[in-house]
């Protein structure tokens, strides 16, 4: 009942923001110091998306949190008009004037008019542009629980390089670090974009600050997903146990972060250095490398879809518009964020970009000589989009039937039974050659219905059925 109880009450004043073009331009909130320190000046200003990476401003990543009643929702004053913000929102601005952290600052609750679908849609498309080109990214946890206090305040005596010291932590550090790990900010679909896309990013917890390192970790290689049938049928992705075992944190952080073997000695200059064996043995107790971390982003919509589906979004469309700034330019081009349309829609996009994305990396359906060893499989995407866009079956392949008749699939059925049949006459191919066998799973799900005697709609399936049955 409450949920949307700030956006009525701006709509019932009538907020009226500085006119922008949502498709060039953006607003970034000033926080100045006021008359008292209790009460900050805030003004919107209107900023040129090309003029972003010259300009110093801060982007906030926070939760917006839920309105229960009246007592969550608080008035501050934007440019001498009345303006609602959620509780977490407004502890962030006490926190932020008690530190004395003024300035730009990017905040979507405020900084994108949320009542006009037209101007978020275009924003949304620029999230990636705005996050990255913040001076620092700040992610707000908001004020502990008042029984995770104590732990915090131990856990932000940590310093320099705090994993390499994690063996001296007290118990209290770690339930301090338990509960930043585990905090529900990790669970938000829009992090992810948020901590990938940061050039710079800290962890705010009430009064307590923490680098993104410290919740980071060592990142090694992902064990992909298993697609595992139920007794009814119905495929699965199962995440390895492993996978199970990191942290949310981790999870994003850790996707971020990689730590690798920086050289610190020019060990060509070594082997031809000379010197006294007093001077040659000292330089050779000298550290040779060091570690050093590097920001890796995730390349394509297959990935994040897997790995990050299942975070939470008040808007099931914001699965896929909300990882858009992880994509690769043509990717992202082919997105049409709406959110006038159902959550149908952004689920078909998904499916069929991804389908695309896959089918061009496999160059095909065949093997061994495409794409050995991938984790990827055509019907472990369908299943990580349709339990992402949290589909019922019977929509979801529906929808699958669509994107299978629009990819003209029954042609790549085609090409890849020919290909194999061509292949297979040349004597020095010992190699068993054979189609994807996820590949003929995902056309046996998708003929998967109730029979129908009659119409288009049977006589597709029983094209399917006899393309299916060739391969």
């Amino acid at each position: 009942m409450y949920e949307e109880l700030d956006r009525k009450l701006n709509r019932e004043t009538g907020f009226k923001y500085p006119t922008i073009d949502s498709q060039r331009q953006a607003r970034l909130l000033q926080l100045a110091p006021g008359r008292t320190s209790l009460k900050p000046i805030y003004t919107l200003k209107v900023v040129d998306l090309e003029d972003m990476r010259g300009t110093h401003y801060k982007a906030l990543s926070y939760t917006w949190g839920k309105v229960d009643g009246r007592d969550d929702v608080r008035e501050i004053r934007i440019d001498g008009q009345p303006f609602f913000i959620r509780r977490n929102l407004f502890d962030f601005f006490a926190e932020a004037v008690s530190r004395d952290e003024y300035g730009l600052f990017f905040i979507d609750a405020i900084c994108i008019n949320q009542l006009d679908h037209r101007e978020r849609q275009c924003q949304v498309q620029e999230m990636a542009r705005i996050y990255r080109n913040a001076s620092e990214v700040i992610a707000w946890l908001g004020l502990p629980d008042p029984a995770e206090v104590d732990n915090v305040q131990a856990l932000s005596q940590v310093t320099n390089n705090p994993h390499g010291h994690c063996a001296t932590w007290t118990s209290s550090q770690w339930e301090g670090f338990r509960y930043i790990s585990y905090h529900k900010i990790w669970s938000r679909i829009w992090i992810v974009q948020e901590v990938l896309l940061a050039s710079s990013m800290t962890v705010w917890c009430g009064s307590c600050t923490f680098p993104l390192t410290l919740l980071g970790g060592i990142s090694g290689r992902e064990q992909g997903p298993e697609t595992k049938f139920a007794l009814n049928g119905r495929p699965n992705s199962v995440m390895s146990a492993a996978s199970r075992l990191r942290s949310p944190a981790q999870n994003i952080t850790g996707h971020r972060l990689r730590h690798v073997l920086q050289p610190l000695k020019d060990h060509t200059a070594q082997g031809t250095s000379v010197g006294t064996m007093e001077e040659m043995m000292a330089n050779l107790r000298k550290r040779s490398e060091k570690i050093v971390t590097y920001q890796s982003q995730v390349p394509d919509l297959l990935q994040v879809l897997r790995k990050f589906g299942k975070l939470d979004c008040s808007d099931p469309r914001d699965k896929l518009y909300g990882l858009l700034g992880l994509l690769d330019e043509r990717t992202r081009a082919k997105v049409q964020p709406d959110y006038t349309k159902p959550v149908s829609y952004a689920y078909y996009q998904a499916l069929k970009i991804g389908l695309q994305e896959l089918y061009g990396e496999r160059r095909g359906v065949i093997y061994p000589d495409q794409w050995e060893g991938t984790v990827d499989s055509y019907l472990g995407y369908y299943c990580d989009a349709r339990d992402a866009f949290g589909m019922e079956d019977g929509e979801s392949l529906s929808i699958l039937r669509r994107v299978l008749d629009e990819l003209d699939f029954q042609s790549w059925a085609r090409d890849a039974v020919f290909e194999m049949e061509t292949q297979q006459q040349f004597v020095w191919r010992d190699a068993e050659i054979g189609v994807y066998p996820d590949f003929k799973e995902l056309l046996k799900l998708a003929g998967r219905r109730e029979e129908v005697g009659e119409g288009w709609l049977f006589e597709f399936h029983s094209k399917q059925r006899r393309v299916v049955g060739n391969l």
